[in-house]
C-alpha cells in the first residue's frame, strides 16, 4: 500500500502531539530532579522545626531542600514570593496562622490571595505560647492578673511581638472581661528583655524564646495557650486549667505551593513531609517549640485553614482592631 505524503505528515503531528501529552507525567514522575527552594516566611519558633523537617524531606526526596528566610510583614512577604512563583514544585511555602488565618482581617490588602494563589500540601505543626510576667512580679497565677485588671483598668501593661501573642492577649481579655494597654515590640526577645528589667507588667511569647528565662527564674510562665500543658514546661497550667474555661489558642504553620502545582507533585511532598515529621529526629526540635507535629492531607490543610481564619476573624473583629 502506497503511503501518500500527507498520510506521513499526519503520522508526524500525531507523534508530536503524543509525545508532548505524554511530557508533564514523565516530568512528574521525575520529580525532583532538582534541589527545592523551602520558602520560611518568618524567623523565630518555627525556624529550628522547619530547618529540621527540610533536611528530613531531603532524604526521603534525593534533593536538597534549601530553606531560603524571607521575613517581613507578618509572613506576607514569603507568601507573595511563593505565590508568584512557577507552579512546579520547586519553590514551596512554610506559612503559619498569620500568613493564611489572621493577615486577611489585619491588613486592608495583601498581596496574595490566601486561598486561590496556593497549593496545600499539609500540615507541619502546632504549638502554644505561654504568658508572662517578671519573676519578681507580685502577681503568680492568671488569677493574680485578672483580678489587678479588674481593680485597675488600664492600668496593666503588656508587650506584644507578632501576630500569635497579640492575638492571645485580646482572647484572654476578651473572655476575661478586662482592659489593659498594649505596647508594640519588634521581637520577642526584645521584648521579653523588657519584661525581665520591669518595663511593663506581662506578654505572651514563644516557649523557645521563653523556656531559658523561665528556668532561670527570670520570668514566671502563668499559663500555656493551647488544650494540653507543653512538654518541656510541664509544671505550667494551660489558661483553661487556670480559671479561664474554654480558652485554646495555638500558633500553626504548614506547607503550601503555589496554585497550579500539578496534583502528583503535591501528591509526591505530601508523602515526604509527613514522613519527615514523624522521624525522631524532629521529636526534640518540636518540643523545644512547644509545638506538636500536624500531619494533614491537603484537602484537610485547606478545610482548617478556612475554619482558623474564621476564628481569628471573630477575635480580632471583638477586639476592635482595624485593618492597616
Amino acid at each position: 500500500m502506497k503511503i501518500t505524503s500527507h498520510a506521513w505528515i499526519s503520522a508526524i503531528a500525531l507523534g508530536v502531539a503524543l509525545h508532548s501529552l505524554c511530557m508533564p507525567a514523565r516530568a512528574q514522575d521525575r520529580y525532583p530532579s532538582r534541589p527545592i527552594r523551602m520558602v520560611l516566611c518568618c524567623v523565630g519558633a518555627i525556624d529550628g522545626v522547619a530547618r529540621a523537617t527540610a533536611e528530613e524531606m531531603s532524604r526521603t526526596l534525593g534533593q536538597p531542600v534549601v530553606v531560603d528566610s524571607k521575613p517581613g510583614a507578618a509572613g506576607g512577604v514569603g507568601a507573595d514570593f511563593v505565590a508568584k512563583a512557577k507552579p512546579d514544585g520547586y519553590t514551596i511555602l512554610v506559612g503559619t496562622n498569620a500568613t493564611h488565618g489572621a493577615n486577611q482581617s489585619l491588613y486592608a490588602s495583601l498581596p496574595y490571595d490566601y486561598l486561590g494563589d496556593f497549593a496545600p500540601i499539609g500540615g507541619l505543626g502546632s504549638g502554644v505560647m505561654v504568658l508572662l510576667v517578671a519573676g519578681d512580679s507580685p502577681m503568680k497565677s492568671v488569677a493574680d492578673v485578672t483580678r489587678q485588671a479588674q481593680q485597675h483598668p488600664g492600668k496593666l501593661n503588656w508587650a506584644w511581638a507578632g501576630t500569635t501573642p497579640r492575638i492571645a492577649m485580646e482572647l484572654y481579655s476578651q473572655m476575661a472581661q478586662i482592659r489593659m494597654t498594649a505596647i508594640p515590640y519588634k521581637t520577642n526577645p526584645q521584648a521579653t528583655t523588657d519584661l525581665v528589667g520591669g518595663q511593663f507588667d506581662l506578654m505572651f511569647a514563644d516557649i523557645n524564646t521563653a523556656a531559658p528565662l523561665i528556668k532561670a527564674g527570670r520570668l514566671r510562665g502563668l499559663a500555656v495557650t493551647g488544650a494540653r500543658r507543653a512538654a518541656v514546661l510541664p509544671d505550667i497550667p494551660t489558661m483553661a486549667e487556670a480559671g479561664l474555661k474554654g480558652y485554646d489558642l495555638t500558633f500553626w504553620f504548614g506547607l503550601w505551593a503555589p496554585a497550579g502545582t500539578p496534583p502528583a507533585v503535591v501528591a509526591r511532598l505530601n508523602s515526604a513531609l509527613n514522613q519527615a515529621i514523624g522521624s525522631q529526629r524532629l521529636v526534640e526540635p518540636f518540643r523545644n517549640t512547644g509545638a506538636d507535629p500536624m500531619p494533614m492531607a491537603p484537602q484537610e490543610l485547606m478545610k482548617f485553614q478556612i475554619a482558623e481564619h474564621g476564628k481569628w476573624a471573630r477575635i480580632i473583629e471583638a477586639a476592635g482592631i482595624k485593618p492597616q
